[in-house]
């Protein structure tokens, strides 16, 4: 793993080891809003700035540009896999930033200019999931990793999922993750997926603090757990407690200027994680990280998702099926070293 990234996952499971249990919170009471999260305040504080100042992307041998709150945003690149530096974070407008900036712009097909735009910030200041999006692999650092396309943690068909008994999640919203299991395991057309308790669940779901270890307006977070020595692997997905979740039924509440958010359009995300997919560029997806004002309930598979589990499949099944090939052409082979003894 990169050591940008290595060193916010590590982060991230120091701060998870020590508050497993005691963080846990109720997940549809409304919490007291604490304020901004960085995200949609470090926007505001650059856009003011670039509004108020004739700033460009710096050419070469220019002189670098100090942007007042520049250095959250380059610490949300960083988070998010568009900025490989690990140092410090400042305010200089560098281009390493600059290019950060532009593959950001490129990814979500945004107006590629290079500098922070009205659009790109407006983009940061939505919420999103804590996954990266890009430069990051499926290495394990203290037994835990990201969820990486093409790292499938399981090898049965047959998975089950549990809910967190301190998180107190009543059954109205456990139906609601249900349905999003349910609606998955249909577009696998192979996978069974059902419930079971938290203990054993190979898919272990609850509600968290999470803004103390990300710094950042996410929603929730998926990730693969490997336990010693035994190596067997369970999964998780943490959704934040500081957000208020809206059933199927509340979608006249949802607002995520007050995060006020849709619980089955994310479960229906962070299960497309755990599922093997990454995030998808094309807001459409369900795999798109940003919650849009435009699109705050999303539960239907795109096209996109669809053909994307379906590769997932089709890689799965060679698998298989090569593990079949071998152990046909082991069994055989035996079979006629012992008949070459008979005779």
């Amino acid at each position: 793993m990169k050591p940008n990234l290595s060193a916010f996952l590590l982060l991230f499971l120091l701060l998870l080891h020590q508050s497993l249990l005691a963080n846990a919170v109720p997940p549809l009471a409304k919490i007291g809003q604490i304020g901004y999260k960085w995200g949609k305040k470090a926007a505001k504080t650059v856009y003011d700035y670039y509004r108020k100042h004739d700033i460009s992307s710096p050419e070469q041998n220019q002189t670098l540009k100090e942007i007042k709150g520049l250095s959250r945003i380059k610490e949300y690149f960083y988070n998010f896999g568009y900025l490989q530096s690990s140092e410090t974070f400042n305010d200089i407008l560098d281009q390493q930033t600059v290019s950060a900036i532009h593959t950001y712009q490129q990814s979500f097909n945004l107006q590629v200019t290079g500098d922070l735009n009205n659009e790109t910030l407006q983009l940061i200041s939505l919420p999103r999931c804590a996954v990266p999006d890009m430069n990051f692999t499926y290495n394990f650092t203290e037994n835990v990793s990201w969820p990486k396309a093409g790292n499938q943690w399981f090898d049965k068909i047959n998975l089950t999922y549990g809910f967190l008994p301190t998180s107190n999640i009543p059954a109205n919203a456990t139906k609601v993750f249900g349905q999003a299991f349910t609606r998955w395991a249909n577009a696998t057309g192979r996978l069974i997926l059902t419930q079971t308790n938290y203990t054993d669940a190979d898919i272990k779901v609850g509600f968290y603090v999470l803004d103390d270890v990300f710094d950042a307006d996410v929603f929730g977070v998926s990730f693969i757990r490997e336990e010693s020595p035994s190596n067997v692997k369970t999964a998780e997905i943490r959704l934040n407690g500081n957000m208020s979740w809206a059933l199927p039924s509340e979608n006249n509440s949802l607002s995520w200027e007050n995060d006020v958010l849709d619980l089955e359009s994310v479960a229906m995300h962070e299960i497309g994680h755990l599922l093997g997919l990454d995030h998808s560029f094309s807001n459409e997806s369900v795999m798109y990280p940003y919650i849009l004002p435009s699109q705050q309930r999303k539960i239907q598979l795109s096209n996109i998702d669809k053909n994307k589990i379906l590769q997932k499949n089709v890689e799965s099944n060679s698998g298989y099926c090569g593990s079949w090939r071998v152990l046909v052409t082991t069994t055989l082979s035996l079979g006629f070293g012992y008949m070459v003894l008979l005779a």
